[in-house]
């Protein structure tokens, strides 16, 4: 009975091994497409464009903690609408690119609507294309804080030092004192507005590349997640090493068994 139950043994663990491996394999499978498939999309990022392709999904971007800012400021320049909100800059609905310096004012001027940022004045046609950036090498004041129209038709400008007034080429720049004008004045956005501009300015919260990124390493769970990617890690150690150990096991059971059939009297 003993000599029974020892060779018994080996079979008993042989087997354990083969059901848990087999359990682990399918656990593991699930990460492994998890992982593959996100592996293989973010290897095409620049062809998919997924940097510049954005989440809509409410639920993900409450996930992420991505709201839109309260404070928004709305300039009227002829029948456009002016708003920023936090760093973004919108022309009605469309958020203007490359532009996110707070917005100082923004005014109707000849034939153009002239928005002021921090150092710069930006030329726009009235259907918001935009011409050109004028700066402080084309005669631009540093310290811009309001913008509007002078008594006599010129752009005006208060500056940290003074007022300016410049013609409608932007060519001559005259600095006074004190000045007459009419400056663009910051206003609430309606609600209707506003409530579109939340939701526009949320849908740019959140890139697939960063969402894909997230799920590929975890952190979309937080620090749960990372754990959670570790724990697949380490199932697929597993996997490799009971495979491993199957494998050499039964190699050498099917080595024994051949020698025993070529040995006389092994059936006895």
């Amino acid at each position: 009975m003993t000599s029974h139950k020892r060779k018994k043994a080996p079979a008993r663990l042989l087997k354990s091994v083969y059901i848990w491996h087999r359990y682990l394999g399918l656990a593991a499978a699930l990460f492994v497409l998890l992982l593959s498939g996100t592996g293989l999309v973010l290897n095409h990022t620049e062809e998919l464009a997924l940097d510049s392709r954005h989440v809509g999904s409410a639920f993900l971007l409450d996930w992420y903690g991505i709201h839109a800012p309260e404070e928004m400021r709305s300039f009227t320049a002829g029948t456009a609408t002016i708003t920023s909100a936090g760093n973004q800059v919108y022309w009605n609905l469309t958020r203007i690119p490359q532009v996110s310096a707070p917005l100082i004012g923004a005014v109707q001027f000849a034939d153009l609507v002239v928005l002021g940022i921090e150092g710069q004045l930006l030329l726009f046609t009235r259907q918001g294309e935009l011409i050109e950036r004028l700066d402080g090498s084309t005669g631009v004041p540093a310290g811009m804080q309001a913008l509007g129209l002078a008594a006599d038709g010129m752009l005006a400008i208060q500056a940290a030092h003074g007022y300016y007034r410049v013609d409608e080429n932007f060519l001559e720049w005259h600095e006074t004192d004190s000045l007459d004008a009419r400056w663009a004045t910051a206003l609430a956005p309606s609600t209707a507005l506003r409530a579109a501009l939340q939701e526009s300015w949320r849908g740019t919260g959140l890139t697939l590349e960063r969402m894909l990124l997230d799920i590929h390493s975890g952190r979309i769970l937080g620090n749960w997640g990372v754990y959670l990617v570790d724990l697949a890690a380490s199932l697929f150690l597993l996997l490799a090493i009971s495979g491993i150990w199957l494998w050499s096991r039964r190699r050498a059971s099917t080595r024994a068994h051949r020698r025993s059939r070529r040995t006389p009297g092994s059936s006895n």
